[in-house]
């Protein structure tokens, strides 16, 4: 494999080379990247702990070719079909990092709990008056640079707040995270304050 040349493949492509890998997989061999193919390459990348892009690059590729033929079965969760982001959550994402947008929709698609983004790009004044309310202890939050989202849990249309829904859609969002290969916080997991509806992306990672 001459890695200089090697194009990279991803979904909605069809290519002959893709075939080899999909053999690999376990997979029919039509050489047609659809949503099954990434799932298992997303899976075969998390086993083998290189990025998960659900991409065959060289370094995807070349790990393929060198197991030969995987042992296992992707075990990421189905979308569940349930629940669609609103048009209002929609709004909310804009100025947002696209890849904790691509963790919101991964939640939405999987989970049994329907939710709504409730803020994600927050203004420097939008900030200064959360922490003269007491609604947030900081001045330099990850709000401000489309890193953070909040959510709020909706059962039968109506908002929630009951600590045990938070937990589950905790869960959820880091299923989601997992999925499509993308580190992120959440504010329940923290020892003081904890933040249910909080999620961010790390500061180690996302500057």
């Amino acid at each position: 494999m001459d890695e200089r040349k090697m194009q990279i493949l991803k979904l909605g492509m069809k290519s002959h080379d893709l075939a080899k890998y999909q053999t690999i997989l376990g997979l029919v061999a039509d050489g047609i990247f659809g949503k099954v193919t990434e799932q298992h390459v997303r899976a075969f990348q998390r086993e083998q702990g290189l990025q998960q892009d659900g991409r065959i690059g060289p370094l995807t590729a070349a790990a393929l070719e060198k197991v030969g033929k995987v042992s296992y079965v992707a075990t990421e969760k189905p979308p569940t079909g349930k629940f669609q982001l609103s048009e209002r959550s929609r709004q909310r994402l804009q100025g947002v990092n696209a890849d904790l947008v691509r963790v919101v929709e991964r939640a939405i698609s999987i989970s049994d709990l329907d939710f709504m983004v409730t803020e994600g790009l927050r203004t420097a004044a939008q900030q200064a008056k959360y922490v003269a309310a007491g609604r947030s202890q900081t001045k330099n939050s990850r709000h401000l640079t489309g890193h953070a989202i909040d959510l709020a849990v909706m059962l039968n249309g109506e908002l929630t707040w009951e600590w045990k829904y938070y937990a589950r859609l905790g869960d959820i969002m880091k299923q989601a995270a997992k999925d499509v290969g993308v580190k992120i916080e959440w504010g329940g997991d923290w020892r003081t304050l904890r933040d249910g509806p909080h999620f961010q992306l790390p500061w180690a990672s996302y500057k």
